[in-house]
């Protein structure tokens, strides 16, 4: 879907909503409308027959050159407020995530009498990706693909966690990515079991578990794969632990296809874990979708209500987290297909 498309539903929106017109400010919904993302930011304005989008000056160049939507620039905030109050936004739509300070501002400064919150609208364009958005993902698949190889040569006994994740983000910037999508999380030994363990200076012992959890940012999306390792010979315990993790992963992904909720992707999780006796050591969903956030539409959970269709992209990342012993993840960004799912990632899953 083009942007123009993209600007068309949300003026539909508008006129189905009787809204004088609707603000956007996020970076990431800013680059989705308009193929623009300035450093500084801007503001989107989508009336029911025009958007105009509007930088500061210092970004004008940047974003007249990439924007799909016409731009105009100020330079002192009272005239972007003389702009703003030209178009007449008594009841405009806004995000769920605008800053306070901003609402404030708007209410002041514009006279705005009612906010209407456009989530709703901006989840169901975002939460199906098309074919630019999925080449754009699985490139950033790719880049991540390539980081955890060096993971995996990099993982040994006497090695700083930091000296890990520090050789990965190399990789990832050398291979074209804008930055690692989140803080790298190498997490060994005991801290295995912290499902958030970004690196640190611990250093990684031998019978250690190692959860490597790591994607890129390329071209304003986002990629996640999770993979974990043992340093030496396993332990039974962890064997037991990781055929759990990976039969859980595996299933579900096959299970993955159009039709089928969210909510029962992260239950059959639970099922397979159960039956291990894990279950009660998986603490957090099964995943969430992947795109110019790393975490938006929809959510993988057992709450979860969202029906799966071609075109999503979600991760399936279950998790066993035992304190004091340690933890196993194994994660996969995937895309929805017509007949089922393709994963994006693909670094080997078995125990290495």
């Amino acid at each position: 879907m083009t942007q123009v498309n993209r600007v068309k539903r949300v003026q539909e929106y508008v006129n189905e909503k009787n809204l004088d017109g609707v603000l956007i400010t996020s970076r990431e919904n800013l680059f989705y409308f308009t193929s623009s993302s300035p450093i500084l930011g801007g503001y989107l304005v989508i009336t029911a027959d025009d958007a105009t989008f509007i930088v500061p000056q210092l970004e004008y160049e940047e974003a007249k050159g990439n924007s799909k939507v016409a731009v105009e620039k100020f330079s002192k905030r009272d005239d972007l407020y003389k702009r703003l109050g030209e178009m007449n936004l008594r009841t405009p739509g806004v995000e769920g995530g605008m800053r306070y300070s901003t609402l404030l501002n708007l209410k002041e400064k514009l006279g705005v009498e009612k906010f209407e919150v456009i989530d709703d609208v901006i989840k169901e364009l975002r939460i199906v990706k098309d074919e630019e958005e999925i080449k754009r993902i699985e490139d950033a698949c790719g880049i991540a693909d390539d980081a955890m190889e060096v993971a995996l040569e990099s993982v040994r006994e006497g090695v700083k966690e930091r000296e890990v994740a520090a050789k990965m983000e190399y990789e990832m910037r050398m291979e074209g990515a804008e930055k690692p999508a989140f803080d790298t999380i190498i997490a060994s030994g005991p801290r295995s079991a912290l499902p958030h363990g970004v690196a640190t200076d611990r250093v990684i012992e031998r019978g250690d578990l190692v959860v490597i959890d790591e994607g890129a940012l390329y071209g304003h999306y986002n990629s996640d794969m999770t993979r974990t390792v043992i340093v030496g010979s396993p332990s039974e315990k962890q064997l037991d632990v990781y055929e759990a993790v990976l039969e859980a992963q595996e299933k579900c992904v096959e299970a993955a296809k159009p039709g089928v909720k969210t909510k029962d992707l992260d239950s059959l999780a639970r099922k397979i874990l159960d039956e291990y006796g894990y279950e009660k050591n998986f603490i957090h969903s099964l995943g969430h979708g992947v795109g110019l956030e790393i975490h938006e539409w929809p959510g993988v959970s057992q709450f979860d209500e969202t029906v799966l269709k071609p075109g999503m992209v979600i991760t399936i990342e279950p998790g066993v987290y035992i304190p004091g012993f340690g933890g196993v993840r194994i994660e996969d960004t995937i895309v929805i297909t017509e007949d089922g799912a393709r994963r994006l990632t693909k670094t080997e899953r078995r125990l290495v």
